[in-house]
């Protein structure tokens, strides 16, 4: 799991990304864990998104993971 955090305080922006090794696997856990409580939060699981394209007046690196993969989950 890759939890996502702010560049400057380094807290977590409250969602991270979970990649399983087979579509089936993921499948399960987003039945298991979707809308269901872990340590008083409600956990929502989604498929992953694509990145949406940066604006060309950004100085940040272009990602090379850009591409849907149905493997690849949101948690928030």
């Amino acid at each position: 799991m890759k939890v996502i955090t702010d560049r400057v305080s380094g807290r977590s922006k409250g969602f991270g990304f979970v990649r399983y090794g087979t579509i089936e696997e993921a499948d399960s856990a987003r039945h298991g864990m979707n809308a269901k409580f872990l340590d008083g939060w409600v956990i929502f699981v989604d498929p992953a998104k694509p990145r949406e394209p940066k604006s060309p007046h950004t100085s940040e690196p272009d990602s090379s993971e850009t591409g849907f993969n149905q493997s690849l989950y949101q948690i928030h």
